[in-house]
């Protein structure tokens, strides 16, 4: 038997996706943005020594997506409440150039008041690989 903890976040009830392509472009805009011109992102020649073999994105640009995901959930359970964090983040895999990641999010628990809202968040890439997972904490200033 899959226990809730088992199955894919896409598959839980009132779960939330979001899916986008990662480009070259994404890539040099978040290092532009946040200063990370760390070579394994940017530098194709360095990239190619590496394990991986090839350039990838940013896992806190992957991060950011998951926050793309959990703003379209709260949107959609009518939630006003904003983000404390994201616990046990992990960045299981690498994500390259031209991988279509989507990310799905769903309430997995929450605090006595309803104040806390508990979620997992998983990003999946094209060949439905986990590339990276959360559990994000969301305040609901909506709750009573």
């Amino acid at each position: 038997m899959t226990t809730e903890q088992e199955r894919p976040v896409r598959e839980l009830p009132g779960a939330v996706e979001f899916t986008k392509t990662i480009t070259e472009f994404d890539v040099y805009s978040y290092a532009g943005i946040t200063g990370d011109f760390y070579p394994v992102h940017v530098n194709a020649v360095y990239a190619a020594k590496q394990p991986v073999g090839e350039r990838v994105a940013h896992g806190t640009l992957i991060a950011g997506l998951m926050s793309t995901v959990g703003g379209l959930w709260m949107l959609k359970n009518g939630i006003d409440g904003l983000s404390q964090g994201y616990n046990r983040m992990r960045f299981v895999r690498p994500v390259r150039f031209g991988d279509t990641i989507t990310l799905a999010q769903a309430k997995v628990g929450e605090s006595e008041d309803g104040r806390r809202v508990i979620c997992r968040v998983e990003a999946r890439n094209q060949d439905d690989h986990i590339v990276a997972v959360a559990e994000h904490l969301i305040w609901n200033s909506t709750s009573s």
